[in-house]
């Protein structure tokens, strides 16, 4: 039997690789494209910041942010310190949930809490790819944390394209980096 990932560290892991980046992008790179061609690096940016509400109200039973509404300007605090303030709060309801194995309901059907924040883990690890290439910082993905997303992307990802959340997979040689792999199933060219 496969051991399970630790959610809470593969969430902490996302996050801590996105930090930098977002912190990297300068405001005349804001209407820059992204590989994620439907979205520029603003919109991301909103999009990385909304999906940590998402999570929040999802856990709770109650949510009501729509992570795919992009419209906007990034908030005025900045988008660290927003991106920090709403993954502090999705970390705390997940350090502080009695069970991660709680079935909950989700967008995407019910399951357990640890399965659920997978989305928002793999959400950040492949956007953190998107805005890195869109501001020309570095792209590496933590080989720990792209082996952890590949594994559950590769489970999830027919369900993510027929949510509209993910292209269709990119074809790669089989002796392609575990970089390379996720980012081929989720519809980018490595």
């Amino acid at each position: 039997m496969a051991l399970e990932p630790n959610v809470i560290e593969l969430y902490e892991g996302a996050v801590q690789n996105m930090l930098p980046i977002l912190g990297g992008i300068r405001e005349n790179q804001l209407t820059a494209s992204t590989p994620c061609t439907e979205w520029n690096v603003q919109n991301l940016v909103i999009h990385n910041i909304k999906v940590t509400g998402f999570a929040q109200g999802t856990i709770r039973g109650n949510n009501a942010v729509d992570a795919m509404d992009v419209s906007g300007q990034v908030p005025s605090e900045g988008a660290v310190d927003a991106f920090v303030t709403g993954t502090n709060g999705v970390l705390d309801l997940l350090k502080n949930s009695a069970d991660l194995g709680e079935v909950i309901e989700t967008p995407f059907g019910n399951m357990p809490i640890a399965h659920f924040i997978m989305f928002p883990i793999l959400d950040i690890v492949i956007h953190k790819w998107d805005l890195a290439k869109g501001t020309g910082q570095s792209t590496d993905i933590d080989a720990g944390l792209a082996e952890a997303t590949y594994g559950a992307l590769q489970t999830g990802a027919e369900l993510g394209r027929q949510f509209g959340i993910f292209a269709a997979e990119v074809e790669i040689p089989m002796s392609a980096s575990i970089q390379e792999k996720l980012l081929a199933v989720s519809g980018r060219m490595p």
